[in-house]
């Protein structure tokens, strides 16, 4: 029985998930701060392809919606982040003249209008150092790690 070492693992975890429709990235070419764990980037583009009419502010509201979940005491950050995720929310139009709308984080009804990405040795810095060795986002949210 061949034996597998943790690089060789990781490699073919990441082969499956990019035959699965995954974008593979390597966490140390995505140019972030370290103590963010959102990729902004894809969920801005995730926002903006669904929500085109956004504007700068109403963006900046939905990425601080995940941005400042709390995270202490830490079953009801992971609940609140878990609700919006899943359930969305209701954002009030900066123009007064449009109606609100609703905010989904993750195109359920078609996930082909979603940005999967799997990305390896994704390097978070919080209380110290922390690099997991692979990590699930979709639209730029971290839904998965191992």
């Amino acid at each position: 029985m061949p034996k597998f070492d943790e690089a060789q693992l990781e490699e073919a975890i990441i082969e499956l998930f990019v035959k699965n429709g995954y974008d593979y990235v390597s966490g140390e070419s995505i140019h972030r701060k370290y103590d963010e764990v959102l990729l902004f980037d894809d969920l801005k583009s995730f926002m903006l392809s669904k929500y085109p009419d956004l504007n700068g502010k109403e963006l900046e509201i939905i990425t601080n919606k995940l941005k400042f979940v709390p995270t202490s005491p830490l079953y009801i950050g992971n609940r609140q982040a878990f609700f919006l995720v899943n359930e969305g929310f209701d954002l009030a139009r900066d123009d007064t003249s449009k109606p609100p709308i609703h905010i989904d984080f993750i195109d359920y009804k078609n996930p082909e209008n979603n940005i999967f990405k799997m990305v390896n040795q994704f390097t978070v810095v919080d209380v110290r150092e922390r690099r997991p060795d692979m990590l699930l986002f979709v639209n730029g949210i971290p839904l998965a790690i191992f």
